[in-house]
């Protein structure tokens, strides 16, 4: 079991590696070797009643394509898509952009929402969609602080998102099949730039 996520379960076997993620009902079987990998469905189909659905392309939101030259690109266009249905913008003007540059929101901008649970929610969802879409991940930080007490500037932001969404429905996150993958991280303290606590952002 990972020591990050109970829901994962790796076994390595010599050089192979077998791979199970579990939610519920659901399961993700993945290996470097192919017959080990079948070992396991059917080890599992002799205790219980499984249906193997082949090729993963949709878990939990997530849409899996496979690229012929072996990259996979993961996005969650239809979470989007409902998402956005369900804050009722389907038909909403379009944004180039996220939020304007160096948006700090103040603690009480605004005046309050009288039932807060529509921005509650929609900020939850948006944070799940960040898993393939980290171009919304700062955004959607700023949004969080205000999940008991928001305001009505505050819920502005969360819709500037999801009209940025609206526009960018296909985007997502490809995993190369090069072994030549390079990480590039940038960091950056902004030195007590909170307005609100006068804390790092």
């Amino acid at each position: 079991m990972s020591q990050s996520d109970t829901s994962l379960f790796v076994k390595h076997d010599g050089t192979d590696i077998v791979v199970i993620l579990l939610y519920v009902d659901d399961i993700i079987l993945t290996g470097s070797n192919k017959v080990k990998v079948q070992a396991i469905i059917q080890e599992l189909g002799d205790i219980f009643e499984l249906k193997d659905k082949g090729k993963l392309s949709y878990f939990l939101g997530f849409q899996v394509e496979y690229k012929e030259n072996g990259d996979i690109f993961i996005n969650q266009s239809k979470y989007a898509r409902d998402l956005i249905h369900k804050a009722g913008m389907d038909g909403c003007k379009l944004t180039a952009t996220l939020c304007k540059p160096h948006t700090k929101l103040l603690a009480n901008e605004g005046k309050a929402l009288d039932d807060p649970s529509a921005y509650r929610s929609l900020v939850g969802a948006l944070q799940y969609l960040t898993f393939t879409r980290l171009d919304l991940s700062y955004a959607v930080n700023v949004t969080c602080p205000y999940i008991t007490n928001p305001t009505n500037i505050h819920f502005g932001i969360v819709k500037m998102i999801l009209r940025y969404v609206q526009g960018t429905i296909q985007h997502g996150i490809t995993y190369s099949a090069s072994h030549d993958i390079s990480l590039t991280a940038f960091s950056n303290s902004d030195w007590v730039a909170n307005p609100n606590t006068r804390r790092d952002l």
